[in-house]
Protein backbone atom coordinates (compact mmCIF):
# COMPACT_ATOMS: atom_id res chain seq x y z
CA UNK A 1 0.00 0.00 0.00
CA UNK A 2 1.33 3.44 -0.93
CA UNK A 3 2.24 5.72 1.93
CA UNK A 4 0.20 8.84 2.39
CA UNK A 5 1.71 12.19 1.52
CA UNK A 6 1.25 13.30 5.15
CA UNK A 7 4.33 11.40 6.30
CA UNK A 8 7.26 13.54 7.30
CA UNK A 9 9.87 14.02 4.58
CA UNK A 10 12.92 16.28 4.55
CA UNK A 11 12.32 19.60 2.79
CA UNK A 12 15.05 18.80 0.25
CA UNK A 13 13.26 15.59 -0.71
CA UNK A 14 9.96 17.41 -1.14
CA UNK A 15 11.66 20.08 -3.25
CA UNK A 16 12.97 17.41 -5.60
CA UNK A 17 9.53 15.79 -5.66
CA UNK A 18 7.97 19.11 -6.66
CA UNK A 19 10.65 19.80 -9.28
CA UNK A 20 10.07 16.40 -10.86
CA UNK A 21 6.32 17.00 -10.80
CA UNK A 22 6.76 20.42 -12.45
CA UNK A 23 8.69 18.82 -15.29
CA UNK A 24 5.92 16.28 -15.85
CA UNK A 25 3.24 18.98 -15.81
CA UNK A 26 5.18 21.10 -18.30
CA UNK A 27 5.89 18.12 -20.57
CA UNK A 28 2.15 17.77 -21.04
CA UNK A 29 0.98 21.37 -21.05
CA UNK A 30 3.99 23.62 -21.44
CA UNK A 31 5.30 26.21 -19.00
CA UNK A 32 1.92 27.92 -18.64
CA UNK A 33 0.42 24.73 -17.18
CA UNK A 34 2.82 24.72 -14.22
CA UNK A 35 0.60 26.44 -11.67
CA UNK A 36 1.41 25.88 -8.02
CA UNK A 37 -1.80 23.86 -7.64
CA UNK A 38 -1.08 21.64 -10.66
CA UNK A 39 2.49 20.96 -9.54
CA UNK A 40 1.46 20.11 -5.98
CA UNK A 41 -1.32 17.82 -7.21
CA UNK A 42 1.05 16.00 -9.58
CA UNK A 43 3.50 15.53 -6.72
CA UNK A 44 0.72 14.16 -4.53
CA UNK A 45 1.28 16.90 -1.97
CA UNK A 46 -1.01 19.54 -0.45
CA UNK A 47 -0.61 22.98 -1.98
CA UNK A 48 0.77 24.23 1.31
CA UNK A 49 3.78 21.94 0.80
CA UNK A 50 4.63 23.87 -2.36
CA UNK A 51 4.75 27.17 -0.48
CA UNK A 52 6.76 25.55 2.28
CA UNK A 53 9.45 24.51 -0.23
CA UNK A 54 9.26 27.44 -2.69
CA UNK A 55 8.27 31.01 -2.00
CA UNK A 56 6.85 31.37 -5.53
CA UNK A 57 6.59 29.78 -8.95
CA UNK A 58 9.48 32.06 -9.91
CA UNK A 59 11.67 30.32 -7.33
CA UNK A 60 10.57 26.91 -8.64
CA UNK A 61 11.54 27.87 -12.21
CA UNK A 62 14.89 29.15 -11.00
CA UNK A 63 15.53 25.90 -9.14
CA UNK A 64 14.65 23.86 -12.25
CA UNK A 65 17.10 25.85 -14.38
CA UNK A 66 19.81 25.62 -11.74
CA UNK A 67 19.36 21.84 -11.45
CA UNK A 68 19.73 21.42 -15.20
CA UNK A 69 22.68 23.81 -15.26
CA UNK A 70 24.48 21.84 -12.56
CA UNK A 71 23.88 18.53 -14.35
CA UNK A 72 25.01 19.82 -17.76
CA UNK A 73 28.08 21.65 -16.48
CA UNK A 74 29.08 18.71 -14.30
CA UNK A 75 29.56 16.70 -17.47
CA UNK A 76 31.26 19.61 -19.19
CA UNK A 77 33.70 20.03 -16.28
CA UNK A 78 34.67 16.36 -16.47
CA UNK A 79 35.34 16.74 -20.19
CA UNK A 80 37.55 19.81 -19.69
CA UNK A 81 39.62 18.35 -16.85
CA UNK A 82 40.26 15.21 -18.89
CA UNK A 83 41.78 17.21 -21.78
CA UNK A 84 45.38 18.25 -22.30
CA UNK A 85 44.70 21.19 -24.62
CA UNK A 86 42.10 23.94 -24.70
CA UNK A 87 40.60 22.97 -28.04
CA UNK A 88 39.94 19.42 -26.90
CA UNK A 89 38.60 20.69 -23.58
CA UNK A 90 36.14 23.09 -25.20
CA UNK A 91 35.09 20.48 -27.76
CA UNK A 92 34.60 17.94 -24.99
CA UNK A 93 32.52 20.37 -22.93
CA UNK A 94 30.32 21.33 -25.89
CA UNK A 95 29.89 17.69 -26.85
CA UNK A 96 29.00 16.67 -23.28
CA UNK A 97 26.28 19.32 -23.08
CA UNK A 98 25.02 18.40 -26.56
CA UNK A 99 24.91 14.72 -25.62
CA UNK A 100 22.80 15.56 -22.58
CA UNK A 101 20.36 17.42 -24.84
CA UNK A 102 20.30 14.48 -27.26
CA UNK A 103 19.45 12.11 -24.40
CA UNK A 104 16.09 13.82 -23.78
CA UNK A 105 15.21 16.37 -26.48
CA UNK A 106 11.70 17.04 -25.20
CA UNK A 107 12.97 17.94 -21.75
CA UNK A 108 15.48 20.38 -23.19
CA UNK A 109 12.89 21.95 -25.46
CA UNK A 110 10.96 22.50 -22.26
CA UNK A 111 13.87 24.15 -20.45
CA UNK A 112 14.53 26.32 -23.52
CA UNK A 113 10.86 27.38 -23.43
CA UNK A 114 11.21 28.11 -19.74
CA UNK A 115 14.18 30.41 -20.33
CA UNK A 116 12.36 32.12 -23.22
CA UNK A 117 9.20 32.67 -21.19
CA UNK A 118 11.24 33.99 -18.28
CA UNK A 119 13.14 36.41 -20.52
CA UNK A 120 9.86 37.82 -21.88
CA UNK A 121 8.08 38.07 -18.54
CA UNK A 122 8.99 41.14 -16.46
CA UNK A 123 8.52 39.33 -13.14
CA UNK A 124 10.68 36.40 -14.31
CA UNK A 125 13.30 38.16 -16.46
CA UNK A 126 15.85 37.94 -13.67
CA UNK A 127 15.50 34.12 -13.72
CA UNK A 128 16.73 33.99 -17.33
CA UNK A 129 19.48 36.51 -16.57
CA UNK A 130 20.57 34.49 -13.54
CA UNK A 131 20.66 31.28 -15.60
CA UNK A 132 22.93 32.92 -18.19
CA UNK A 133 25.17 34.49 -15.56
CA UNK A 134 25.52 31.18 -13.74
CA UNK A 135 26.44 29.41 -17.00
CA UNK A 136 29.15 31.96 -17.73
CA UNK A 137 30.49 31.85 -14.18
CA UNK A 138 30.68 28.05 -14.26
CA UNK A 139 32.43 28.12 -17.63
CA UNK A 140 34.88 30.75 -16.37
CA UNK A 141 35.71 28.60 -13.34
CA UNK A 142 36.33 25.62 -15.63
CA UNK A 143 38.66 27.66 -17.83
CA UNK A 144 40.58 29.11 -14.87
CA UNK A 145 40.90 25.66 -13.33
CA UNK A 146 42.18 24.21 -16.59
CA UNK A 147 44.73 27.02 -16.97
CA UNK A 148 45.87 26.79 -13.33
CA UNK A 149 46.37 23.03 -13.64
CA UNK A 150 49.04 23.44 -16.29
CA UNK A 151 47.14 24.52 -19.37
CA UNK A 152 48.35 27.33 -21.59
CA UNK A 153 47.78 30.90 -20.35
CA UNK A 154 44.86 32.66 -22.00
CA UNK A 155 45.50 35.60 -24.32
CA UNK A 156 42.11 37.15 -23.54
CA UNK A 157 40.22 37.47 -20.25
CA UNK A 158 38.71 34.15 -19.11
CA UNK A 159 35.31 35.86 -18.84
CA UNK A 160 35.34 36.62 -22.57
CA UNK A 161 36.25 33.04 -23.41
CA UNK A 162 33.53 31.80 -21.06
CA UNK A 163 30.91 33.98 -22.75
CA UNK A 164 32.04 32.57 -26.10
CA UNK A 165 31.79 28.97 -24.90
CA UNK A 166 28.29 29.53 -23.49
CA UNK A 167 27.16 31.24 -26.71
CA UNK A 168 28.60 28.35 -28.72
CA UNK A 169 26.83 25.80 -26.54
CA UNK A 170 23.50 27.62 -26.79
CA UNK A 171 23.83 27.86 -30.56
CA UNK A 172 24.81 24.23 -31.10
CA UNK A 173 22.08 22.83 -28.88
CA UNK A 174 19.39 25.11 -30.34
CA UNK A 175 20.38 24.15 -33.87
CA UNK A 176 20.35 20.45 -33.04
CA UNK A 177 16.94 20.67 -31.39
CA UNK A 178 15.62 22.28 -34.57
CA UNK A 179 17.29 19.93 -37.08
CA UNK A 180 18.23 16.75 -35.14
CA UNK A 181 21.24 16.63 -37.51
CA UNK A 182 24.02 14.85 -35.58
CA UNK A 183 26.67 15.22 -38.28
CA UNK A 184 26.11 18.97 -38.60
CA UNK A 185 26.21 19.42 -34.82
CA UNK A 186 29.43 17.42 -34.45
CA UNK A 187 31.09 19.41 -37.24
CA UNK A 188 29.97 22.68 -35.69
CA UNK A 189 31.34 21.67 -32.28
CA UNK A 190 34.75 20.89 -33.79
CA UNK A 191 34.89 24.16 -35.74
CA UNK A 192 33.76 26.35 -32.84
CA UNK A 193 36.15 24.68 -30.39
CA UNK A 194 39.06 25.20 -32.80
CA UNK A 195 38.16 28.85 -33.40
CA UNK A 196 37.66 29.74 -29.73
CA UNK A 197 40.82 27.94 -28.63
CA UNK A 198 42.98 29.57 -31.27
CA UNK A 199 41.61 33.02 -30.49
CA UNK A 200 42.01 32.52 -26.73
CA UNK A 201 45.59 31.23 -26.55
CA UNK A 202 48.83 32.97 -27.53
Amino acid sequence: MARTTREHRPAAERREQLLDAAVEVMRQGGVAAATTRAVAERAGLPQGAFHYCFRSKDELFGALLERELDASLGRAWAAVTASDDLESGIAGALRAILDRVRSDPEYHLLTAELVDVAARTPDLAHVAAREHAASVEQAERMLRGWSDDGGAPLAVPPRVVAESVVAASNGVTSAWLASRDDAAADGTVALLARGIARAATP
